[in-house]
């Protein structure tokens, strides 16, 4: 397998389960994190199951780095083919007057900003390689807020925008994108958010999310796996795999 895909977030969680379920399968990997230690170890353990495979160090919301990414896996292996914008945080639970400045302008920037700086580099390399998939990384949140979750659900509303954007834009190019909407997987992405965690806000989330079934982060791969390798008849479209939150 020759293709290249980059991913971002691919230190832990669903960016690691992704890199290594494409690792298997002969994937040429670019594999992007802020978490350098976690980051190395993806990037050794793609390698052991046979993977051509590199790190680069980015923050995602740093416009430079961003291009460093983009320029390295060009210079590494060629072209990029597919683009897996997985990077994403949450921020504590909190009504939305609740929130300061500073965690408004952090989860925009890592959640929305780095994800269209992503698309704004990659998709140059994808022109010139006629074509490519995107795969952007929404939620159950792109469709309903959790509750005491309103700026985590807005940056992921937005991305949902760009998706479709894309997959409007772009077809003739040749270049598809798709968004895989998980719920709460079982990674260690909301213990940020579970700081502020009480009773009063469990109960606020149990009265407004439909019962569900929460998946491992290697269950929500097989989604990203599948989004990636049908972006032509998905584009602009979203996988749920949401177990059962979203009914779309």
């Amino acid at each position: 397998m020759s293709n290249v895909v980059v991913i971002t977030g691919a230190a832990t969680g669903l960016g690691r389960a992704t890199a290594l379920k494409l690792a298997a399968s002969g994937y040429r990997l670019v594999l992007v994190d802020y978490n350098e230690a976690d980051g190395a170890k993806t990037t050794a353990d793609a390698k052991a199951l046979g993977a051509e495979a590199i790190f680069v160090k980015a923050d995602v919301s740093n416009e430079t780095d961003v291009q460093n990414y983009v320029t390295k896996a060009v210079e590494a292996f060629g072209s990029i083919h597919y683009f897996l914008n997985n990077a994403g945080i949450m921020i504590p639970f909190r009504l939305l007057h609740e929130y300061d400045g500073n965690e408004y302008d952090r989860i925009m920037n890592i959640n929305l900003k780095g994800v269209f700086l992503g698309i704004k580099y990659v998709i140059p390399v994808m022109l010139e390689n006629e074509g490519g998939t995107i795969v952007n990384t929404v939620s159950s949140n792109s469709f309903k807020p959790t509750a005491y979750n309103g700026l985590y659900s807005a940056t992921k509303h937005a991305v949902l925008g760009l998706t479709k954007s894309i997959g409007q834009d772009y077809q003739s190019k040749n270049i598809f994108a798709v968004g895989v909407a998980p719920n709460n997987m079982q990674t260690n992405i909301s213990a940020s958010a579970a700081v502020t965690y009480t009773e009063e806000v469990g109960q606020a989330i149990g009265a407004t999310t439909p019962p569900n079934i929460s998946a491992t982060a290697e269950e929500v791969a097989e989604a990203m796996v599948f989004a990636m390798t049908n972006g032509k008849l998905l584009t602009g479209s979203v996988v749920n795999c949401a177990g059962g939150q979203i009914l779309i």
